[in-house]
């Protein structure tokens, strides 16, 4: 009798708070978005075995007729427009793990690598998010497949609120990564991060703060950085360089300690590990004790300074889409390096449905070691047929025929200097 009187009194104070509560009309929407990238590329050189090559080639010279990975993600969200500016919109994002260039048809092994709310109508203006995501990934340069700034991982933060004419960002976000730091514990290293951005018209700055309360690797008594400092600034026109038809952007980077070498512009991400920074780690290291992508082994003494140029010109009958690409790097013990990349991508339309693109790309490395030039330099060509639909609502599916021409060099004994024909078959598409 009592657990009848009890549930009968909840239930009539359930519907007495829903009778009080003012009535909330809200919009709901839901969106899916995506990415799909699945080919394959074969290496002449070794009877048309699978390609194998390292990501300096897509990630310097260019990707067109490069890469050697196929992905895919699946972006949804939940929107609710409760009006007055109030909204809520949940982000679960499912992607592909590394997987290479496998071509049987079968299940991949995919995870969740988005999960975060945006809240709107906390502050004043902007957005309000919580949870684990990808963030700063705007800055992209998509020739090279670079992230030049990619501060993703789990935090709070405020988005795109409105102070003094601009647009400013603030977050705190901490990342780590098993497979690339690791304490003598066997346990995963964190990095915290503060970040904040500033976009002022066509410029956008940005500053992050950097700590790791542990960064030690396991048989290694070295000293590396705890703390580090970066900032970015970004010129953005709407030009081709002052010609109409396209755009431009002018960017720089510096930073010092967890700011330098792949982390510039980065913290623990799987981007930031296959980006090219330190040359010394990612030559030296790989003869002296097997090359794996520690991109913490920095000293609070490191500094590093990066600077690109890029864009894109659409005519009618030719398009054009280069990219310039500086880095230095000035070690705490001693020594400096540097690298710069440049890559050229022409575009034929013939036909509504039927293009060639071609890439032109070119890297140099500078490195002294023990006063012996240990740098290299390579290039590639690349031609693409291209077979298209454009939807007229934004995204083109591509299905393209590879042909890339690669050169590399390398003064280090250890390294293997070859020059090779890649082919091969990609579909490309997002939406």
């Amino acid at each position: 009798m009592n657990m009848k009187v009890t549930y009968l009194a909840l239930s009539i104070a359930l519907a007495g708070g829903a009778l009080l509560s003012p009535a909330v009309l809200a919009t709901e929407t839901i969106g899916f978005h995506g990415y799909i990238r699945a080919g394959s590329l074969f290496d002449a050189k070794d009877n048309f075995s699978k390609a194998g090559y390292a990501d300096e080639i897509d990630k310097n010279m260019g990707r067109l007729g490069a890469e050697v990975d196929n992905s895919w993600e699946g972006r949804l969200n939940k929107l609710w427009d409760l009006g007055s500016n109030k909204t809520v919109d949940i982000h679960l994002n499912i992607e592909s793990k590394d997987d290479g260039l496998q071509t049987r048809t079968a299940p991949r092994e995919t995870g969740i690598s988005e999960t975060y709310v945006e809240l709107g109508g906390i502050t004043p203006t902007g957005k309000m998010w919580g949870g684990m995501r990808y963030y700063g990934r705007e800055n992209y340069i998509y020739t090279t497949d670079f992230f030049y700034t990619d501060y993703s991982g789990t935090g709070a933060g405020v988005k795109d609120l409105e102070l003094g004419g601009g647009k400013w960002n603030f977050a705190y976000i901490n990342s780590n990564d098993t497979d690339h730091t690791e304490r003598p514990d066997g346990s995963s290293a964190i990095m915290h991060a503060l970040h904040t951005s500033a976009r002022y018209g066509a410029w956008d700055i940005e500053v992050a703060a950097k700590q790791m309360p542990d960064n030690s690797f396991n048989g290694d008594n070295n000293q590396y950085a705890t703390k580090g400092i970066e900032g970015t600034a970004i010129y953005s026109r709407d030009d081709f360089f002052t010609l109409p038809g396209g755009f431009s952007k002018f960017i720089a980077q510096a930073g010092r300690g967890l700011g330098s070498g792949d982390l510039l512009g980065a913290t623990l991400t799987n981007t930031a590990m296959y980006r090219k920074g330190s040359l010394y780690q990612k030559t030296v290291q790989d003869k002296n004790d097997g090359y794996k992508p520690y991109q913490t082994k920095v000293r609070e003494g490191d500094q590093s300074y990066r600077m690109f140029v890029w864009g894109g010109w659409y005519g009618a009958k030719v398009q054009f889409l280069p990219t310039l690409s500086y880095q230095y790097n000035d070690y705490e013990l001693g020594g400096h390096d540097s690298w710069y990349a440049a890559s050229l991508r022409p575009v034929f339309p013939v036909n509504e449905f039927f293009s060639v693109q071609t890439e032109l790309g070119y890297v140099k490395n500078n490195l002294i070691v023990d006063n012996v030039d240990q740098g290299s330099h390579s290039s590639k060509v690349s031609i693409v047929p291209t077979f298209t639909v454009n939807t007229g609502m934004g995204p083109s599916p591509e299905i393209r025929l590879l042909a890339t021409y690669v050169d590399r060099n390398y003064k280090a004994s250890w390294l293997d200097s070859r020059e090779d024909v890649l082919v091969g078959i990609q579909a490309d598409m997002w939406w």
